[in-house]
């Protein structure tokens, strides 16, 4: 395939990964650039650090700060931010085709000198505004109000112009496509479905789970329950939390691990204090990425509740890459990874009646025949194989960026 200039835009920062969405853009990018395409990025700055340019794996990686002392003063100076520094990156290295990977930094790229005739792919990965509108009452940008509610008519603005400009767009799965009609009346043929992938090698079964758990500082022997999710109301931790307590009559040794951090953090320990999970619920605040393997290794359960808006899911796969069994809510796209896999691992609802009874029944399971447990292991991983390696998504990619760029 011909070398591609591919310049991507994004509203979060590959320079130290910290989430889904960062996972997802660097994969992306240094692949792209193994593949001999010449690959740049304008992103974000982290917001502890200030604008820096960096090269790494090929890929030369320019971020632009943002005014994060009001909502007003955020939005504007990301879009801003964005368009100056794209219209200075593509000022020293023309491109051939942007890539657009959420909407406020998306439309600053699209008003920058040099970019108003590229042709555009746009990543779609989940409706702004909506993620917006949950998490209102988070931090002091996810206003209700006036001010909430000017935001989120912003975004649909914004993510519909970026979207009516793109050539195509890129989403992560069907129920994703979906939002793109029902929201925005896009019709399938100027969507491209490529899931998400997962780092094949790095994200594998453990030859010995009792040393992984050992080296965590991990009880060996109890029934480990493993979440990774933003500390945020849409992701249904505090029913999880209630099942919790139901589960501990069934099932009394089990524990619960939550990883990640937010808002809600003080309030969900709050909870447990309240139920009486002490000892049965351990917070993990956030696991870096490099030992975040470990932690699905360790695991014999991953627990997945979301309640609403889950457009893939990548702890999912790579849980699912690990060898450990996923039970995740029939919410979004999580019923399209798990249901090809055992339709048993999707919760029957939400209710935490609901989520401790076939949590109780998968452990019980496993607990019951080590054999039919190895399995299923098995049986996780090499769906993860089969669906979700980076090969497959990223010849993908290239193959989606070409289409755009010959359309120019």
């Amino acid at each position: 395939m011909t070398s591609l200039r591919v310049l991507m835009v994004s509203d979060v920062s590959p320079a130290r990964p910290a989430g889904g969405g960062e996972r997802m853009l660097w994969e992306q990018a240094w692949r792209l650039a193994a593949r001999g395409h010449r690959v740049r990025i304008v992103s974000r700055a982290n917001p502890d650090g200030g604008v820096e340019r960096l090269d790494r794996a090929g890929v030369h990686v320019r971020t632009f700060a943002v005014d994060r002392r009001s909502l007003a003063g955020f939005v504007v100076s990301s879009i801003v931010g964005a368009r100056r520094a794209a219209a200075a990156d593509l000022a020293e290295h023309p491109a051939d085709v942007l890539h657009l990977h959420q909407p406020l930094a998306g439309w600053g790229a699209l008003r920058a000198r040099g970019a108003r005739r590229l042709p555009v792919l746009y990543s779609f990965y989940s409706p702004a505004p909506l993620e917006y509108r949950s998490r209102l009452g988070m931090t002091r940008h996810h206003r209700g109000g006036l001010a909430g509610r000017l935001g989120v008519g912003a975004l649909w603005l914004i993510e519909r112009a970026c979207l009516r400009r793109a050539r195509l767009i890129h989403v992560l799965s069907d129920f994703s496509a979906g939002q793109l009609a029902s929201l925005y009346g896009i019709g399938a043929e100027r969507v491209v479905r490529i899931p998400g992938a997962v780092e094949l090698d790095r994200f594998r079964p453990a030859p010995d789970r009792g040393e992984v758990r050992r080296a965590l500082g991990l009880p060996e022997r109890r029934p480990l329950l493993l979440t990774v999710r933003n500390l945020e109301r849409r992701m249904g931790l505090d029913a999880l939390l209630h099942a919790m307590a139901v589960l501990r009559r069934r099932v009394p040794e089990a524990m619960l691990l939550v990883g990640g951090t937010g808002s809600l953090r003080a309030e969900l320990e709050s909870l447990c204090a309240s139920l009486g999970l002490d000892g049965c619920v351990r917070f993990l605040g956030f696991i870096p990425d490099v030992t975040l393997p470990a932690f699905y290794q360790a695991a014999d359960v991953f627990v997945l509740p979301t309640r609403e808006l889950e457009g893939f899911g990548l702890v999912t796969v790579e849980a699912l890459a690990c060898g450990t069994p996923v039970l995740g809510t029939a919410v979004g796209a999580t019923p399209e990874i798990l249901t090809p896999l055992s339709p048993a691992l999707v919760f029957r609802d939400l209710e935490p009646q609901t989520l401790a009874a076939d949590l109780a029944r998968l452990l019980e399971s496993l607990a019951a025949d080590a054999g039919a447990a190895a399995r299923l292991r098995a049986d996780c991983r090499r769906h993860a194989e089969s669906c979700y390696g980076w090969e497959r998504a990223i010849a993908a990619l290239e193959a989606a960026l070409a289409r755009v760029a010959g359309a120019r």
